[in-house]
């Protein structure tokens, strides 16, 4: 019957929190990616050092400039016979170096894209193109297993390392030093370089192909990416590993720092960009890409992500300020040197996940404290002693501070009949207590060393130090009726437990 027909009941499940954190909030921030369809597999990205932060794209057998603000190819440098690699930038954005799949290294002028130099050596494939610190030298590594350092002004090898058994795909230079380098192969290793010396210096063992290591900014510290498990090394310490983690599916292809050197990026071809906190190495975002991914670089002012992949896919990620976060900018920044300029941030609320600085607030000292402080140990020990409800625990943490300092003697020291009643007194109610009588026996003999030449000259003292002699013999004749009886109670257990004889126990059956 239509009566008994009961409506279709949906069942309510419930809805996945998705906590969203400051670095979610942050990272989504950027746009909806701009993607360019390159001519081969991207490579190779690279952001030029200075302003406006233009990135170099290796792909096929060019490099081409983009513009950071319009985001089209701005020059494109295609001198090369073959396949090129590793397009970098100077540090003065005025040069730009890459290798090629025949071997040859050419240096190249961004403002007419002439070729200024070719250095020849290299028998294969020529992967990582770095230039040292003092932008003099450059620094090249290829699959012929070979690691080379070059005089730009000279075009001359300068020194030549075979210690790699099989092909090298990365390198990066030390920040601080000029002579300094790293290169990872794929013989499982990281070595380190010294163009001073005719070796390696030092030698790290991934456990797996090397494919992007990263060096810290300040040269102590460097990230190795091999397999699909990324780690950091302690370089100062010795090549110490520090830690390793493995968040990919597959093999990890690159790595990144972000501007601000916050965040460490790992892309992979898994299709995934991890990002992660440089304090804990913990993931705190993950991005989705639609190819396999084989270089990826953000900005120096942390306004761009680009993403290379393997099928020629370029994507580009960035950030538009809207006139609202522009004006709030301006005043979150005021003029530096102006009351606001020092109060800047004092509203700024914390948001959950926030890591939040204590502030460290000067603690607050009780009178005594600030007597001790200034090494006035009478005065502090009057302090303490002059309330009636004096706390006993308290009063004997100051006296056992006073001893450690070697002021106790000092500080009983000198008193009248009226500053030596309170200690008096204090002795009296709680040197039998046995928490206390370790610190107040000592106190009570350095007192009747000091002032047993004037008893008889005060009625008062003389009556608390017979009370204090009367609680002392009290609680000794007490302690020694406990000892008194603990020998008897000893004497009955050990009679007790004693075995009986065969002979004894004939005797009582007989009794019997």
């Amino acid at each position: 019957m239509a009566s008994d027909f009961h409506k279709l009941q949906v069942k309510r499940y419930p809805k996945i929190e998705r906590k969203q954190t400051s670095d979610t909030r942050y990272w989504k921030k950027f746009s909806f990616p701009i993607v360019v369809k390159e001519y081969g597999a991207v490579s190779f990205v690279d952001f030029c050092p200075t302003k406006p932060h233009d990135f170099a794209v290796t792909s096929a057998s060019r490099v081409q400039i983009y513009s950071s603000t319009t985001h089209q190819v701005l020059k494109s440098i295609s001198r090369f016979n073959e396949v090129a690699y590793s397009g970098c930038f100077r540090s003065d954005g005025q040069l730009l170096v890459a290798g090629g799949q025949d071997g040859l290294i050419q240096l190249f002028d961004l403002n007419s894209r002439a070729v200024l130099r070719q250095f020849k050596g290299h028998t294969d494939a020529v992967h990582v193109t770095r230039f040292l610190q003092d932008n003099l030298h450059l620094v090249s590594a290829s699959d012929d297993k070979v690691v080379k350092c070059w005089d730009i002004s000279t075009e001359q090898e300068t020194v030549s390392f075979i210690e790699h058994q099989d092909y090298i795909r990365t390198g990066a230079v030390n920040k601080t030093n000029k002579d300094i380098f790293l290169t990872g192969s794929y013989d499982h290793t990281v070595r380190m370089w010294d163009k001073r010396c005719d070796k390696s210096v030092m030698t790290l063992d991934h456990g797996c192909p090397v494919e992007c290591i990263q060096l810290y900014p300040n040269g102590g510290m460097c990230i190795s990416a091999g397999g699909n498990v990324v780690k950091v090394w302690d370089i100062l310490g010795g090549g110490r590993l520090v830690t390793e983690f493995s968040n990919h599916q597959k093999t990890v292809t690159t790595l990144c720092f972000d501007g601000e050197l916050r965040r460490l990026l790992t892309g992979s071809i898994d299709k995934h960009v991890k990002i992660y906190d440089l304090q804990d190495y913990k993931v705190v975002h993950s991005m989705d890409y639609p190819s396999p991914i084989l270089t990826m670089a953000v900005s120096p002012d942390d306004s761009h992500i680009v993403v290379g992949m393997s099928d020629g896919l370029l994507s580009i990620k960035y950030k538009v300020p809207n006139k609202g976060e522009e004006s709030l900018k301006r005043k979150e920044n005021p003029r530096p040197g102006s009351y606001k300029y020092f109060m800047r941030g004092e509203n700024y609320p914390a948001q959950e996940d926030d890591f939040v600085v204590a502030e460290k607030k000067k603690p607050h000292l009780g009178k005594s404290d600030k007597l001790l402080k200034n090494f006035e140990y009478s005065a502090a020990l009057d302090a303490i002693l002059r309330p009636l409800s004096n706390h006993p625990p308290v009063v004997v943490a100051i006296l056992q501070e006073l001893g450690r300092r070697g002021g106790l003697k000092r500080a009983l020291a000198g008193r009248d009949e009226k500053r030596l009643v309170p200690i008096l007194y204090f002795l009296i109610r709680n040197i039998t207590n046995p928490r206390y009588s370790v610190v107040l026996i000592d106190v009570a003999n350095i007192l009747l060393d000091m002032y047993s030449p004037i008893i008889g000259q005060s009625q008062e003292i003389d009556k608390l130090f017979f009370r204090l002699q009367s609680s002392i013999s009290v609680e000794l004749s007490f302690s020694r009726q406990a000892y008194e009886l603990l020998g008897a109670m000893d004497t009955l257990f050990a009679a007790s437990s004693a075995p009986v004889s065969n002979t004894d126990a004939e005797n009582s059956n007989q009794a019997t």
